[in-house]
């Protein structure tokens, strides 16, 4: 008897062994002395410390509470009368190399909204628990997971209101901190890193992480290899073993016969080998830009509280310990409210319900993502969700248990108390269990601007009231063609827009060989489009900008086929397809974003050019002497008037025509009475907002800092990483071909003033430097470049310049006297704005834009005359990298990095064309032109992971932080 007993302890003593031994349960005893404020007074509260970023008196009050508590009889008071960083903090002894929990419970009073409310953290890190803000009326749980370096020793528990470079006002109280040291992390846990100095080794990144790494190394092979093939396919005749016979290319016979040429209407065509590059190009590109897109499962279901004491209670189908519960938010039928909380109660072991959590949909981001709250690890088999306020739809739940990523499947409603209209779609919170994502993240929710335009897609399809009504609703409406293929999931709302982006590539290698009558060059067009940066980043968020840019695109290289030509060399009706083809995108572009009507005065520009250059040929041949005359001649007035009627059509009324169609999804909102009259009224409160917003934003930025890249724009910071990972989404230009474009413009403007006039050359570098020194801040050179003196910065750049034009002249006289005049006129100006305050005010004064679009105006006027005549083509890349980009100088509103995606695609077409011009002279410039496409895609591989919201190592980014204005 005694043997079996002494076997039976064993096995219980195995048993309780391994029992303790499971992650679950291997927590050590609270490392926290004096965790629930017990001991000391208001003075002194034994072991904790007080700390403050604002320390004047009357900012902030810390004090103990003796009548509130979450156990005991004391908790712990922070008030923050004005907006401060404040916190209880305490240092923690740990082991090196371990896993802890920290934890607490508090409670919140008027605690503001827009920043970072109670949190638990440590000191020197970002990183947090969740935040609690508002006024809770429970005590909210929070808890920190968090891993400590191989040889640390301590950290610094910090529990209060605000955080770094997040300042709050209000009133917490915190209760019950924990510090427990865990065998291992929890499953489904993230940890952050514990030791904010560390800069060691990840010493726990996420399994596929090296598969990751492994995918980006094979990527960049892949690109080598098809970068090898592509220089084959050029260059073949000229490499040794290779006996093929050069590869022929589309120039147009003006080589040959230059006045035959004169005589036709100038037409590229594209062969098979056309066609095959770009399909490999797009096909390639189109691989990258799908990959991790987005899910196609989402919850789809809704539930919409309709009044606040409704509930519901739900059987788990099991006795479970909790750790979270997860829910997606959906939209709801209030178009500016659309919020709503239910408090969760649990099943205690005494048989009542009591509070556990609060899920709050409070926020206008929380739409269509999945969020979730932690939860204290009670353990019940029953919980209780109570409306508290109503708004806005819930479309899932889903309750997960500790050590568990997978949410409870059998989950029933046991009981319920709801109006009418909620009772059929309640079980609409439980019925998509399979499309539960435990890490939320840009793959399964909406991230940036998504939450307005896919947002208002998915009201047009729901025939709702639109949201944003900030931009005209074209681009909306593609983001909804995606949306009603795939259903209202990341995939959907984005792939429309990604595929624009695809077509830019095989648009721009078109535009090229159109261009440059080359399909070398015309493959360095696409090559530069698909990979810079912006293009990549831009086009895979549910925004618009993919659409407005592909059409700007279109609209301009459709009018360049009639700019280039003489619509006298070819009948009427196929003079008119380019204008008809340019209107029509035009219209489309226009009626997705405002930024295409900026084009038009470029495309008015090309278009006048080219009637006045005919018009003159006209009047020079039919008052002539010759009595043989062209046969154009009597059909060209007739030809001209129905031209420039057939313009207002393609120009003016069909696209006003697509815009006002753009319209329907308006006029078919329920109870809209607007009738086709909606597109004026709203197209007035695009222009007041636009005009009239005053808003700030930590990411804008002004509109000379888009091409130096001064300050880039995050979209998206991943959140539930491994300790020492990051996952970012930004959005910025390929370094090789933004800084490449301006020197790239620079060449072209001196190739344009080479064939100026020396003394207006003089007057366009006063103009130039007269507009930089008015419209740009001081600070460019007194902080940037730590200069004493903006004006004397200014004033070397203008003498300089002086100087140089002053040899290349020989000191001619006519340009010796010009530069005094100029020299005395910049002077003036320098003296006369020196002690002039630059706001706001001075900005919008009229002496300052008077002078500020006068020089503008000069230098454009010169810059044209001057590429009419060396290079009558690039006059159409110029026109549209102008006319895209200028206007932004009179936006007053705040603008962003993202503004210069239009501009980008005519910024390549500027380097291509100097690589051309290069190559031209000397045949091995093309060698060097492989290599710099190499540094092209090596740094859109480099930066790919921020590009893409890919994990990598935190040290990984940092080392992508070029400058310290890159806050990525």
């Amino acid at each position: 008897m005694s043997k079996k007993l002494f076997k039976v302890c064993l096995i219980l003593l195995i048993s309780i062994q391994f029992i303790f031994s499971s992650p679950v349960f291997a927590e050590s005893e609270n490392l926290v002395k004096n965790p629930g404020f017990e001991e000391g007074n208001d003075e002194s509260v034994y072991f904790w410390q007080t700390h403050c970023w604002e320390k004047a008196e009357g900012v902030t009050e810390f004090f103990i509470d003796e009548s509130v508590y979450h156990s005991g009889g004391k908790s712990a008071c922070i008030v923050n009368h004005s907006e401060n960083d404040s916190r209880y903090m305490q240092p923690i002894k740990v082991k090196g190399d371990t896993y802890y929990r920290l934890s607490c419970w508090v409670k919140t009073e008027n605690v503001g909204t827009k920043t970072k409310g109670a949190n638990i953290s440590i000191e020197g890190s970002l990183d947090t628990s969740r935040d609690i803000r508002e006024t809770s009326d429970n005590w909210e749980y929070l808890e920190l997971y968090g891993k400590t370096s191989p040889n640390q020793e301590t950290f610094t528990l910090t529990i209060g209101l605000g955080g770094y470079g997040n300042t709050n006002t209000g009133k917490i109280w915190i209760d019950d901190v924990e510090v427990v040291e865990l065998e291992s992390l929890p499953a489904g846990k993230t940890a952050i890193n514990l030791d904010p100095k560390y800069t060691g080794g990840n010493q726990n990144t996420s399994e596929n992480t090296g598969g990751k790494i492994f995918m980006i190394f094979i990527a960049l092979i892949f690109f080598l290899i098809l970068l090898a093939v592509i220089f084959v396919i050029f260059f073949k005749d000229k490499m040794p073993g290779f006996n093929a016979k050069a590869a022929q290319t589309d120039k147009p016979a003006a080589k040959k016969n230059q006045k035959d040429n004169d005589e036709k209407w100038i037409k590229v065509k594209f062969d098979k080998i056309d066609f095959i590059i770009m399909g490999v190009m797009t096909l390639v590109y189109l691989c990258v830009a799908l990959y991790n897109l987005g899910d196609f499962k989402v919850p789809t279901t809704s539930w919409e509280p309709t009044l606040p004491g409704e509930y519901f209670t739900v059987d788990l189908g099991k006795e479970a310990t909790l750790s979270r519960i997860y829910y997606y938010c959906g939209l709801g039928s209030n178009k500016y409210n659309p919020f709503s909380k239910l408090r969760v109660e649990y099943l205690n072991e005494n048989q009542e319900f009591e509070y556990l959590a609060t899920i709050d949909k409070k926020e206008l981001q929380d739409i269509f993502k999945w969020k979730y709250v932690d939860t204290a690890p009670v353990t019940t088999t029953q919980l209780k969700f109570i409306v508290d306020s109503t708004g806005g739809a819930f479309n899932e739940i889903a309750i997960v248990e500790q050590n568990s990523k997978e949410p409870l499947k059998n989950i029933k409603i046991i009981d319920s108390v709801l109006e009418d209209e909620s009772k059929a779609t309640i079980g609409n919170l439980f019925d998509e269990p399979d499309k539960f994502a435990f890490k939320p993240s840009y793959m399964n929710g909406m991230y940036f601007d998504e939450i307005y335009h896919a947002r208002t897609a998915f009201e047009h399809i729901h025939r709702m009231s639109p949201y944003e009504t900030t931009h005209p609703p074209l681009g909306k409406i593609f983001i909804a063609l995606g949306i009603l293929v795939f259903g209202m999931v990341p995939f959907g709302w984005r792939i429309v827009g990604t595929l624009f982006g695809v077509a830019m590539v095989p648009v721009m290698y078109m535009f090229g060989k159109k261009v440059f009558h080359d399909r070398f060059y015309a493959f360095c067009t696409a090559f530069l489009m698909m990979f810079d940066f912006m293009h990549f980043s831009q086009t895979r968020i549910a925004t618009i900008d993919s659409y407005v840019t592909l059409f700007v695109i279109l609209m301009y290289y459709h009018m360049y086929d009639y700019f280039i030509n003489k619509s006298y060399n070819t009948t009427l009706k196929e003079s008119l397809k380019p204008l008809f083809l340019s209107g029509l995108f035009f219209g489309l572009g226009a009626a997705s974003k405002w930024i295409a009507i900026y084009g038009a005065a470029g495309l008015a520009l090309l278009f006048f050019v080219n009637k006045g250059t005919e018009f003159w040929e006209y009047r020079k041949i039919s008052t002539g002497k010759s009595k043989k005359k062209p046969l154009w001649i009597g059909d060209y007035p007739s030809n001209l008037g129905i031209t420039i009627g057939a313009c207002v059509l393609f120009f003016i009324i069909i696209p006003l025509v697509i815009y006002i169609l753009s319209y329907i999804p308006y006029m078919l909102v329920p109870g809209d009475n607007k009738g086709i009259t909606v597109f004026i009224e709203n197209s007035k409160h695009m222009f007041e907002y636009h005009s009239k917003l005053e808003a700030e934003h930590p990411y804008q930025s002004a509109w000379w800092e888009w091409p130096i890249m001064a300050k880039p724009m995050a979209f998206y910071f991943g959140s539930d990483l491994e300790p020492g990972m990051t996952s970012k989404i930004f959005t910025m230009g390929n370094p090789a071909v933004w800084w490449v474009g301006l020197l790239a413009l620079l060449i072209v403007a001196i190739f344009a003033l080479s064939k100026v006039n020396k003394n207006l050359v003089v007057l366009f570098t006063l103009a130039a430097t007269t507009f930089g020194y008015v419209a740009l801040p001081k600070t460019i050179f007194t902080e940037t470049l730590k200069a004493q003196s903006a004006e004397l910065c200014w004033a070397v750049i203008f003498f300089a310049l002086i100087a140089i034009l002053l040899v290349l002249s020989k000191l001619d006289t006519d340009i010796l006297i010009t530069s005094a005049v100029s020299s005395v006129a910049f002077g003036t100006i320098l003296y006369l704005f020196k002690d002039i305050e630059r706001g706001d005010a001075y900005l919008k004064s009229g002496n300052t834009q008077l002078i500020i679009w006068a020089c503008l105006l000069i230098c454009i006027t010169l810059l044209f005359i001057g590429i009419y005549r060396y290079d009558k083509k690039m006059m159409v890349p110029l026109a549209g990298l102008i006319f895209q980009y200028v206007p932004w100088i009179a936006v007053p509103r705040i603008a962003f990095i993202y503004h210069y995606f239009s501009i980008v695609p005519f910024l390549i077409l500027l380097i291509v064309y100097v690589i051309k011009k290069a190559a031209d002279k000397h045949s091995g410039v093309k060698y060097f032109a492989c290599v710099y496409l190499g540094i092209v895609m090596a740094l859109f591989i480099l930066f790919y992971p921020g590009l893409s919201g890919l994990e990598v190592p935190t040290s990984y980014m940092r080392y992508l932080k070029w400058f310290n204005t890159w806050y990525f």
